[in-house]
């Protein structure tokens, strides 16, 4: 996809979900395949991201937002700063524990990239960490060609993408859910898929919130009246 036709959709669509999908597609095509988005307003901040729901539940169960550098450094910055696990040895004074939420991403194949705060005000914040599993050394030449076009064409999406899409639930999951659906308590269930009692947990846990449940029984009526894959 081309600069303009990714415009000539951020023009014409209104839809938030149709231009997360066109700016992912875009920037994958300039070589930023790892993207992220976070918006915050009055309540806990919202995000979308290109780095798979294994990361996603990692980031959650793990609680890594209490130690994401981003919000403390590329917020606050007065421009674009460099991003990913091959820029760590620029930042000295990173903690253990920052470290390791940018190494987790890497995990995920985010190598490299570069932030870019869209709106920053009384009302919340907005920005993206444009991220690639290319090197660091390819990433820096992709930002000296287009860099500036990339910051100017997400601006034309702020305040536009909503509230993130939930992932859809995993087979174990689901599988959990049916289980405790039918009476099973969660041992019982961890003995029937040979997994341990925490995983069950945190099988249901993710399942309530990306169902958007604020009970685990919540969770259950909400599975039951949603439609089958």
């Amino acid at each position: 996809m081309r600069l303009d036709d990714f415009l000539d959709i951020a023009v014409r669509e209104t839809d938030p979900d149709q231009l997360w999908f066109a700016a992912t597609r875009w920037l994958a095509t300039e070589g930023f395949d790892k993207v992220i988005h976070i918006a915050a307003g009055t309540g806990a901040p919202v995000a979308r991201t290109t780095l798979g729901d294994a990361f996603e539940d990692y980031y959650r169960s793990e609680g890594l937002d209490r130690h994401d550098p981003f919000a403390t450094y590329c917020l606050t910055a007065s421009g674009s700063v460099a991003t990913g696990a091959d820029h760590i040895s620029d930042y000295p004074y990173l903690s253990d524990d920052e470290k390791h939420v940018i190494l987790s991403a890497a995990d995920a194949g985010f190598r490299a990239g570069f932030s870019s705060v869209v709106r920053r005000d009384a009302q919340g914040w907005e920005a993206w960490n444009i991220g690639s599993s290319l090197p660091r050394s390819d990433v820096q030449a992709i930002r000296r060609e287009h860099g500036r076009d990339i910051r100017l064409a997400l601006l034309a999406l702020r305040g536009r993408l909503g509230s993130p899409v939930r992932a859809p639930l995993s087979a174990r999951e689901r599988q959990c859910l049916d289980l405790i659906s039918d009476g099973f308590r969660i041992k019982a269930i961890a003995r029937e898929l040979g997994l341990a009692d925490v995983t069950v947990e945190l099988h249901l846990r993710n399942a309530r919130e990306k169902l958007g449940a604020k009970t685990r029984d919540q969770a259950v009526k909400l599975y039951q009246a949603s439609p089958r894959p």
